[in-house]
Formats: structure tokens, C-alpha cells, sequence
């Protein structure tokens, strides 16, 4: 009886499901840089723009997004800034995902490696033109340590200027693995003295 309770206690440890540590990605202005020498601001949408994506905000350097706004401010075609966020991993990458918006569009990176390049008939302002990016877009660039995922947000129509994010980067938890790694020496060792004896 007590042979075999060893054996469910030790298999137990090697079944259970690794949880995951989980790297929110989200638009905002606590947490998203921009390269244009102005603070990047949260901003209220233009009228035509999709809600932000969950748990983010529309951002720009500017008040670029709703054009009735008194203080809007027009940005020119041709500008071009990138905004960024910054972030450690630790593991291996078990999933990824990405969803984008912007206005007019943009060029994503993942550790300065292109994952789509900027086209104005693809990544827009609307739900039916959000870039949505997976794990084998993903994971490839990321490493473990700190990494960065980037936008080049390019104003190519006129008016309204923005961008909004949403995505999550999960790794294994370490105290999973050192659960999944006990039980499988527990086995190892328990499968072994039963050989011996």
C-alpha cells in the first residue's frame, strides 16, 4: 500500500500542468515610449477609429486622435515614430499574441527583427484591418532576458495619428518545472530501485 502511494505522489509531480508566467502587452502611456522628443499621451479616439483593445489605450506624442478635440493637433503626411515597450522573459516561450490597430499604419518589430512591414491596405484603424500576430510570428525573436516590441507608426491620409496594442508573452513558471523535474527524478529513482531489488 505504501508502494503504491509513492508511486501516485511521484507520477503526480511529473503530470501536473505547468503554469505559466504571463508579460502583458498593452498600449499606454506608463508603459509605451515613442522616439519623438514628447512624452507619449493616452488619447481619446477619433470617431471612426475601433474601441482600444483590451486593457490598452490609443497612443500617441501628440493629442493626434479626436480631430474635434479644441487642442488637436494635425500631424504631417510622412511622419513616422516609433513606439516601443520593454520587457523580461524567463523560459521558453509557451505562447504569444499580438493585436494591432493604427492610424494610417505600421511597421512591428520584435527585437529589432521585422514581423510585418507598414502597407496601408493592411493594418489600420478598424477591427476589420487589427494586424493579429501568433507564436510563430512571435517567438522566433524573442530571447530570454529583456526584449522589445516596437511600431513604426507612419501617417500616410491625413488627419487622426495613433496607435493601440494588446497582446500576452507566457513562459512556464519556475516552480512548475522544478515540480515537473522532481517528479520525473522521483520516478527515475523509485523505477530504478525496483530494478535493483
Amino acid at each position: 500500500m505504501l508502494k503504491k502511494l509513492a508511486i501516485l505522489i511521484l507520477a503526480s509531480g511529473c503530470i501536473m500542468t505547468a503554469k505559466a508566467d504571463s508579460v502583458s502587452l498593452s498600449s499606454s502611456a506608463a508603459v509605451t515610449t515613442n522616439n519623438s522628443g514628447s512624452a507619449t499621451q493616452n488619447l481619446v479616439g477619433d470617431i471612426a477609429w475601433a474601441a482600444p483593445l483590451s486593457g490598452s489605450n490609443w497612443v500617441s506624442f501628440a493629442n493626434t486622435g479626436d480631430t474635434f478635440d479644441p487642442g488637436f493637433v494635425v500631424v504631417p503626411n510622412g511622419t513616422s515614430a516609433t513606439f516601443s515597450q520593454t520587457f523580461n522573459l524567463s523560459g521558453t516561450v509557451t505562447d504569444a499574441t499580438l493585436d494591432v490597430l493604427a492610424d494610417d499604419t505600421a511597421s512591428v518589430f520584435v527585437n529589432g527583427n521585422q514581423i510585418f512591414p507598414s502597407n496601408f491596405a493592411n493594418i489600420g484603424w478598424l477591427s476589420s484591418t487589427e494586424g493579429m500576430f501568433g507564436m510563430s510570428q512571435i517567438a522566433p525573436y524573442l530571447v530570454d532576458g529583456t526584449n522589445t516590441i516596437s511600431f513604426v507608426v507612419s501617417q500616410t491620409g491625413g488627419s487622426s495619428y495613433g496607435l493601440d496594442y494588446s497582446g500576452v508573452i507566457s513562459t512556464p513558471e519556475p516552480g512548475s518545472l522544478m515540480l515537473l523535474g522532481s517528479g520525473l527524478i522521483g520516478l527515475v529513482g523509485f523505477g530504478r530501485r525496483k530494478l535493483l531489488s
